[in-house]
């Protein structure tokens, strides 16, 4: 079963991951950039209230191969022809992580989600997407499908 969401604490798809798990009492954790900084400034109560930690490394590939690291597995929200999405799919591969991208549009199904990660048995999930001024209106639709993969994974909420 599911036990942990982590993410980068960045907008929208990050913070929506983290809004999701807590609702259904999933741990939840992460490293965030140096200054527990996001795109608004420093935030370090999302860092308190997620459980997440500051990152000593300033590259963004290095937090990236971080989070996929210590995951079991990825979900990757949006579009992939970004630079954030190919570097963490990237990191992924590199990692022999499983990676699962959840495409704008797509016909991807929670309950989908929700077998890929049974099938891996991913017991962390780590979370990352493209961020709302690249597409606007993910942060919404994040939180409300990994809602359901929560639900299809058996979890209630808190």
């Amino acid at each position: 079963m599911l036990e942990r969401i982590l993410s980068g604490g960045q907008t929208d798809t990050d913070q929506a991951a983290w809004r999701a798990a807590q609702a259904f009492g999933v741990a939840t954790g992460g490293g965030m950039p140096k200054g527990i900084l996001i795109e608004d400034g420093p935030r370090p109560e999302f860092a308190e209230c997620a459980g997440a930690a500051e990152m000593p490394a300033e590259n963004d590939l290095a937090r990236t191969e971080h989070s996929v690291q210590n995951a079991d597995g990825t979900l990757w929200f949006g579009a992939t022809t970004t630079a954030a999405a190919q570097m963490t799919v990237g990191a992924c591969h590199r990692l022999g992580k499983p990676c699962l991208p959840v495409y704008p549009d797509a016909a991807f199904e929670p309950s989908q989600v929700a077998t890929w990660i049974t099938e891996n048995q991913i017991r962390t999930l780590n979370v990352a997407g493209n961020r709302e001024r690249e597409e606007p209106g993910i942060g919404a639709r994040v939180e409300a499908f990994l809602t359901q993969v929560l639900q299809q994974l058996g979890h209630q909420r808190a």
